[in-house]
């Protein structure tokens, strides 16, 4: 009975004990939540009323509209040649171009030199259009001008300011008849990696006459003294409609022979070659022309829900935001701006591209309905210094967007550019005479990239084909606007 009753009141005193330490505990819980109730709320307790912030969100319209500048201006690093029908009219692309001076270069034995011929490369590695139509090359040297390497020059530039098109100007007897998928001039390139690859190529050779004239002129003391002498060459195409050539190398290749003789011997004749670059030591102008662009755009206006962007056309979409209406909004959502400081503290805007990479095109190679990889946003008025001065893209002047791509639920895919102008707009909200709307151009851009750090280090106006089928402003389905954020803290003194 005795041993019954102590295990009993062990019993009780362990029951006991639990619920003494669960008690302790749930006090020591309550204890801890009441703390950090009180540090989360001692930030609002201590704002004065006047000194809240406001947090509102909208969405902003903007409309659109179909344009056309003359033409574009840019330092191109490769070129379109030849003439074909695309979704905006007629392209035809033409070639001015210098070449490089090998200074303090010699022929050997220059007195007993002779040229055997001068011929012209074009390497390309894709073309526009049908690439088994036949296209016509003539080339003309340039008599009357030469390019300056400092200017900017339009892609509209006459011909005639550089040269005369005279039948004395022409270097090439014949039109050098070529289709772009028969390499028949191709240079192979060996690689250690694999049995190499053939490099497309364009061989064009140039008149006797113009091999002579360019044998004798040997000043090699300076590029300006070369330029002189040789002003450059002028490249068209002169029957063909159905063929544009992307060149990516251009150089002139100069063959001939010297002998020197050798005692007690027959004298020994040596064939040699010098070749002369267009490189980036010199300049090149990719002149275009749409001799039917107006009729096109007048057609393609008529559509509201669709825009579009084109290169090298030029074509472009611009944007315009009202920012009257916007400001007036922002100041009806936070009060006078007198009282608050107001920050933009996000403005998106989307831009839906309307593509489908899965559809099949009639030619493998007709790239005209592909985006643009990158779209530049640049405010209008920027725009020409942008790219006079090859600035890089800001939050305050151009935006740079890469094409987008997302799938919903369903596996369906879509495409688009995505631009941030809450900079932009923080800017004009600084301004006392703000602007009463704000006009941005939709310029699809070439972009080069540091690779030490994976930056932007150039910008340029594209020059390949492409077309961005856009949804417009105005667009049935899913119109274009700006998705905003933006915030008031009063300034009222306490």
């Amino acid at each position: 009975l005795l041993l019954i009753k102590i295990k009993s009141w062990f019993y009780i005193t362990r029951m006991n004990l639990k619920k003494m330490i669960y008690t302790i505990l749930a006090l020591l819980l309550a204890g801890m939540w009441s703390c950090k109730d009180d540090v989360m709320n001692a930030g609002a307790s201590a704002l004065q009323p006047e000194d809240d912030i406001r947090v509102k969100s909208d969405t902003f319209s903007v409309s659109s509209m179909l344009e056309a500048s003359s033409a574009i201006s840019v330092t191109p690093d490769s070129f379109l040649l030849g003439e074909c029908d695309t979704h905006f009219g007629t392209i035809k692309a033409d070639i001015l171009t210098q070449f490089a001076c090998p200074i303090g270069f010699e022929y050997p034995y220059a007195e007993t030199a002779e040229v055997d011929s001068v011929c012209l490369y074009l390497y390309y590695n894709n073309w526009h259009g049908d690439g088994l139509a036949p296209m016509g090359i003539t080339v003309y040297e340039m008599d009357k001008a030469t390019l300056d390497y400092n200017s900017r020059y339009p892609s509209d530039t006459a011909v005639s300011t550089f040269c005369s098109l005279s039948d004395s100007t022409k270097v090439t007897k014949n039109s050098r008849v070529v289709v772009a998928e028969e390499h028949t001039d191709s240079a192979f390139v060996s690689s250690a990696t694999s049995s190499g690859y053939y490099i497309p190529c364009i061989r064009i050779k140039l008149s006797d006459d113009f091999a002579r004239r360019f044998f004798a002129k040997q000043d090699f003391s300076s590029q300006e003294a070369f330029n002189e002498l040789f002003k450059g060459l002028y490249i068209t195409t002169d029957f063909g409609g159905s063929t544009v050539l992307y060149i990516t190398q251009m150089s002139m290749s100069v063959y001939y022979h010297f002998s020197y003789s050798r005692q007690n011997a027959p004298d020994t004749v040596v064939s040699d070659v010098k070749s002369f670059y267009a490189n980036s030591e010199v300049r090149q102008l990719n002149k275009f022309n749409y001799p039917d662009r107006e009729q096109i755009l007048t057609q393609y206006r008529q559509n509201k829900d669709i825009n579009y962007v084109v290169s090298p056309a030029n074509i472009y979409t611009r944007l315009t935001v009202r920012m009257d209406s916007i400001f007036d909004r922002m100041e009806e959502q936070l009060g006078d701006p007198e009282g608050y400081r107001v920050y933009v503290n996000r403005a998106n805007l989307t831009v839906d591209v309307l593509y489908d990479a899965s559809k099949e095109t009639t030619r493998p190679r007709d790239e005209w309905d592909a985006p643009a990889s990158y779209m530049l946003l640049v405010l209008e008025d920027k725009m020409e210094t942008f790219f006079a001065k090859n600035e890089l893209p800001s939050d305050t002047t151009a935006i740079l967007s890469s094409l987008g791509m997302s799938a919903d639920t369903l596996g369906n895919v879509s495409y688009s550019y995505t631009y941030d102008l809450s900079g932009m707009l923080t800017q004009q909200l600084r301004k006392a005479d703000h602007a009463e709307y704000l006009n941005f151009c939709l310029v699809p851009v070439a972009v080069e990239t540091s690779v030490s750090t994976s930056s932007t280090s150039s910008v340029k106006q594209l020059q390949t084909i492409t077309t961005t089928y856009i949804r417009s402003a105005s667009n049935s389905e899913n119109p274009m606007d700006i998705e905003m954020v933006y915030s008031g803290f009063n300034k009222a003194q306490r």
